[in-house]
């Protein structure tokens, strides 16, 4: 079941919408500089991303409605951060080394191997944070895939390195998405009833 769910949402336009809960940016803040100001390529879609740097105070600006592959080097900042669509993600690693710019994208696993982006990696590097606990981006519990933040030109992570790391085990009992057409809670009933609710589930990280 779970290798049918990553070629799913490997291929599906229609299951693109995996919402990184904003805790889950934590891990990878400290390769990142607070006095610098990064781009969310997708937060049109969903500001989850930007709610976690926001709540742990680093800058990031979100795109809006603003198409990616329009975007040249001075759009995006000081590098681009973001969780991209899975069905389109060869497209969002070729344009992001194309403007040259630090980027990290929040992928499963399973995108270590492709022809298009494996050819990209091995031309111009590539690097990765995996992270030890798979993401519940539903919040119904059991993620089929594990995720890593895919990582190009940050002084902090050298090319063709890995590195894994612990990142929150459980989502929060209550996160709200903002999305284009509004606002969505995803409850963890789970979650909730193990910790209750509003817990900081940040010790679960190690």
């Amino acid at each position: 079941m779970a290798l049918s769910v990553i070629k799913r949402l490997s291929r599906n336009a229609a299951s693109d919408e995996c919402y990184t809960p904003c805790d889950q940016v934590i891990p990878i803040l400290e390769y990142l500089d607070k006095d610098k100001t990064y781009y969310e390529a997708t937060s049109g879609v969903s500001s989850q991303i930007v709610d976690g740097f926001k709540k742990h105070e680093y800058n990031i600006v979100p795109s809006g409605k603003k198409d990616f592959f329009t975007c040249l080097p001075e759009d995006v900042y000081d590098g681009i951060i973001t969780n991209p669509p899975y069905s389109i993600k060869d497209n969002f690693i070729e344009h992001c080394y194309f403007l040259k710019k630090p980027f990290a994208l929040f992928l499963p696993v399973a995108s270590f191997q492709g022809g298009r982006r494996g050819q990209m990696f091995m031309e111009y590097g590539m690097s990765c944070l995996v992270y030890n606990y798979r993401v519940d981006f539903t919040g119904g519990g059991s993620p089929p895939f594990g995720n890593a933040w895919f990582m190009w030109g940050f002084d902090t992570m050298p090319v063709n390195n890995i590195r894994w790391v612990n990142n929150p085990k459980y989502r929060s009992s209550t996160d709200v998405i903002t999305t284009l057409s509004g606002s969505v809670e995803i409850k963890s009933e789970r979650t909730e009833k193990r910790f209750g609710s509003g817990a900081d589930l940040t010790e679960f990280m190690t």
